[in-house]
């Protein structure tokens, strides 16, 4: 599985179930990802013990770099935490958290406003404690009562122990699946999680997953295997194109009981075609008439196609990214689109007495030429039939607009 992973991104502090220990973990995606400003749920990331090279497989939202509505509900603790207005704030030895309404200092004391769910706000006087440097800026979750939320690599707080560590896996005792702490003093503490979040047993998901997958996908579900481990399914078999590849995928990612879906299905190869192939038909599809988009570029290597394009927000096209999943040889696709409000967009009552000026033309009939002014010049693109109709739209052009720069870009077709 390890060769299904080739891009290390960072390594982590996690406990190995070989080892028994905390140990550095090298993290591995299948795609060149970056964890910085964090990363969509639900990515695979392959875990390799850096000291016994035991593997295992975890996601992106059971990470501290995930998402942002992860990173929700983080406590900061009196006397460890800079404490502002909005922060959830917990006293020692209290029955819960409170948020924090108003907050300010006296010459010995600190003064907290807080609400706790209740109609009346409640005033806290504190002696002043300032904190010169923060372990957990960000806060901490509270255990165990925020088991269930807490990710690998979270700052925690035990209240009833009164001791502060480090988030540091998930293990399955043989019966429950528990959450994994450090300790500060680096004892191990293993906190079974709740059962609302306790993984299915495997032939359970399993059921399931194939009941979905022949509910929303009867022919290509029979071309799909199912193997499911600790509450993660994977996926192996041959699909018609990568439209319905990624909708299989995201069919079992939305699955409330599933950790996530690691996918190595293949396309199914009806015949061969070339990565020129594959390139016209996308080109022919952002010419088609009535589709207003601008400034696009499409690169195609070994099946893998990477498209940019720019258009007016207002007429953005939804399916766009869609419909050339569902091209024959399309492996791998990543769609850039860089929309720009209609009222942004510049000399666009010339661009488009030109294109008609073009369109009439009859020495340019059956091409489709479009104008538009992007990066402080006028931009040809679309199709014509021959070398002499492109460089009369680009003379019909230059004729008009004078000193402007002007990129032609037709196609002949």
């Amino acid at each position: 599985m390890r060769k299904q992973f080739p891009y290390k991104l960072l390594t982590q502090k996690m406990f190995c179930c070989r080892c028994q220990r905390v140990t550095e973990h090298a993290l591995f995606a299948r795609e060149p990802y970056s964890t910085h400003g964090g990363m969509e749920p639900k990515i695979p990331l392959l875990c390799s013990c850096e000291v016994c090279q035991n593997i295992i497989v975890c996601f992106s939202n059971e990470f501290r770099f995930g998402t942002s509505e992860e990173h929700a509900d983080y406590t900061k603790i009196y006397g460890h935490n800079r404490i502002q207005p909005g922060n959830w704030l917990y006293f020692k030895k209290a029955v819960k958290p409170g948020l924090v309404k108003s907050c300010f200092q006296t010459q010995d004391k600190e003064i907290y406003v807080l609400t706790y769910g209740g109609t009346k706000d409640e005033k806290v006087e504190c002696p002043k404690c300032p904190v010169e440097s923060e372990v957990a800026p960000e806060g901490y979750r509270l255990l165990p009562a925020q088991s269930a939320l807490t990710l690998i690599g979270d700052h925690v707080y035990h209240a009833i122990r009164d001791v502060f560590g480090v988030a540091v896996g998930y293990v399955n005792d043989g019966e429950k699946d528990k959450l994994v702490v450090q300790m500060d003093d680096n004892s191990l503490l293993f906190i079974t999680l709740p059962q609302a979040i306790q993984n299915l047993p495997n032939a359970k998901l399993s059921d399931m997953t194939r009941n979905k997958l022949m509910q929303f996908f009867p022919e290509e579900s029979r071309h799909v295997s199912v193997t499911v481990g600790q509450g993660i399914v994977y996926l192996d078999g041959l699909v018609k194109n990568l439209s319905v590849k990624r909708a299989i995928r995201a069919c079992v990612n939305g699955m409330q009981r599933a950790r996530g879906c690691v996918d190595f299905m293949k396309i199914r190869a009806e015949s061969y075609i070339s990565d020129e192939q594959v390139e016209k038909s996308i080109l022919s599809l952002l010419e088609t008439p009535g589709l207003r988009v601008f400034n696009y570029k499409v690169q195609v290597e070994q099946g893998r196609v990477q498209v940019s394009l720019g258009c007016i927000r207002e007429f953005f096209p939804k399916e766009i990214e869609s419909k050339i999943a569902e091209f024959p040889g399309v492996l791998e696709l990543e769609v850039k689109i860089d929309s720009i409000p209609m009222d942004e967009m510049e000399n666009t009552k010339v661009c488009r007495e030109l294109e008609y000026e073009l369109s009439v033309n009859s020495r340019l009939a059956d091409s489709l030429i479009r104008v538009n002014y992007v990066n402080e010049k006028y931009l040809l693109e679309g199709k014509v039939h021959s070398l002499i109709q492109k460089q009369l739209a680009m003379f019909c052009v230059a004729r008009r607009v004078l000193s402007t720069s002007i990129e032609n870009r037709l196609r002949i077709v």
